[in-house]
């Protein structure tokens, strides 16, 4: 397993529902996604398919045993099989065999074979990981979406409190005289519009779980609540270079590991494949007998001599012997004894011309060592881009939250001035919205910027084979 999701994987549910009281973690998340996802249960059924077909490849070095038995019964002229003569009555017969064989040589077909399905579990696994790091990597995307909805809607909440302290302070006023009804009214629009960013922030923060819970598969009827209150902190800077990464990337992600396992596995599907150009060697035995209705056994009695002529000189008679005989119905057990017939030898079989069906065979099989080469290559190639991509998506992040930062901190200083200014009355209270609003849409920029910054790391984390955490 790729030692990305180690940690993740030796998480015990035991010391998951310790947690529960504080809200889930991301490890938690990704812990309970992994358990539950259904195509990671189906590639390991496929797993366990590729465990039983290196199993049965190794049980082909031993000898195979079978048995078989038949009950006939033979109506009209057919051949006794107690007799081996045609008869013209109805017989019941049985036969019974044992065999046994073994091949000698094969052209190395079994142990090519094992170490083709040897390879095909460690392919099975490498995909495994490889389907294990995409839930991960978006389980932990939408996991830090609803931690930045929940900083929306706490942002939201703190701009329309502010809002709500300047209209309390205009309604006083205008009361008094000190100022105009259309300050009052841009106040209460602009509560109005933050209460619509508060609905837009829970609405960010609803879809977010819905999403985190599909791909959890988590139960509709059961809440879930992350653990949102987790300190966010800039990620450091990054020393590596692109190039460093991507060797890293390689020696670590499942998918390059997965198609070079495709191609070993291929390269020994040749030799399968070629074994079948090449004699076979076998070695059989066997043991069979038969029982047959017609079966009978010669019963000898008494001998008496019987005169059949006389000699011509003497005239004496001429005698032979007659050996009285009764015939019985041969015992079933008797007739398996008597009739036990064994054979052993060895065969050799050579391919000699078979419609070129073997050379098909020997063809498409390179082919298929070239197909996963030429796809260990693309994977390497997206795999580049990838990387690529992330590194310049993680500096433009760090830029762009930079600016977003220093934005943010000259828009707070220009809100503070322009509201000692209205509470001086050298400002009208739509530039007072104004600066607020700057203000307010500047620490929405720099916290997007932030977790953009945040995800843009945890990607490059990934590629650099650490675990997924916050």
């Amino acid at each position: 397993m790729n030692k990305l999701f180690l940690a993740i994987s030796l998480v015990s549910f035991m010391s998951i529902n310790a947690q529960e009281t504080s809200g889930w973690t991301l490890q938690k998340c990704i812990a309970y996604a992994l358990e539950n996802n259904t195509n990671i249960q189906q590639n390991i059924l496929q797993g366990e398919i590729a465990k039983n077909n290196l199993k049965q490849s190794k049980l082909s070095r031993i000898p195979t045993l079978n048995g078989s038995g038949n009950h006939n019964y033979n109506i009209g002229r057919t051949i006794d099989p107690f007799t081996n003569s045609f008869n013209n009555t109805s017989i019941q017969s049985n036969s019974f065999s044992i065999s046994s064989g073994l091949l000698l040589y094969g052209g190395s077909q079994v142990n090519n074979t094992i170490k083709q399905n040897r390879l095909a579990i460690e392919a099975n696994k490498a995909g495994t990981a490889v389907i294990r790091n995409q839930i991960a990597l978006s389980v932990s995307s939408t996991f830090l979406q609803i931690i930045q909805a929940e900083e929306n809607l706490k942002l939201a909440k703190s701009q329309n409190e502010i809002t709500k302290s300047q209209l309390d302070r205009a309604q006083i006023l205008l009361k008094n005289g000190a100022t105009n009804r259309s300050t009052v009214l841009n106040l209460q629009a602009q509560s109005a519009n933050d209460l619509v960013n508060i609905i837009n922030a829970k609405n960010a923060i609803q879809i977010g779980y819905n999403n985190l819970m599909n791909l959890m598969q988590y139960p509709l009827d059961q809440p879930l609540l992350i653990n949102v209150d987790i300190a966010i902190n800039e990620p450091n800077n990054l020393y590596e270079s692109v190039k460093d990464i991507y060797e890293i990337a390689l020696q670590n992600l499942p998918e390059i590991k997965q198609a070079e396992a495709l191609i070993t596995q291929n390269q020994y599907g040749e030799k399968v494949a070629g074994s079948r150009l090449q004699p076979t060697i076998s070695a059989y035995g066997n043991i069979n007998t038969v029982y047959s209705q017609s079966g009978k056994s010669v019963n000898f009695g008494d001998t008496t001599f019987v005169p059949i002529g006389f000699t011509e000189n003497t005239l004496e008679n001429v005698l032979v012997p007659n050996i009285e005989t009764t015939y019985s119905d041969k015992a079933f057990s008797n007739q398996l004894s008597d009739n036990l017939g064994q054979q052993v030898g060895i065969s050799i079989s050579v391919p000699l011309f078979n419609g070129y069906r073997n050379r098909t065979v020997v063809e498409n099989a390179k082919m298929n060592t070239k197909i996963s080469e030429l796809n260990l290559q693309s994977t390497k190639n997206q795999l580049r881009n990838d990387v690529t991509s992330a590194y310049t998506n993680l500096k433009i992040a760090r830029s762009r939250y930079e600016a977003n930062t220093q934005n943010a901190k000259a828009q707070k200083l220009n809100f503070e001035f322009s509201q000692k200014r209205y509470d001086a009355g050298a400002m009208n209270s739509v530039d007072l919205l104004t600066a607020k609003n700057q203000w307010s849409q500047a620490q929405i920029q720099l916290l997007n910027a932030k977790y953009e910054l945040v995800f843009r790391t945890l990607i490059i984390d990934f590629y650099k084979g650490k675990e997924l955490s916050l």
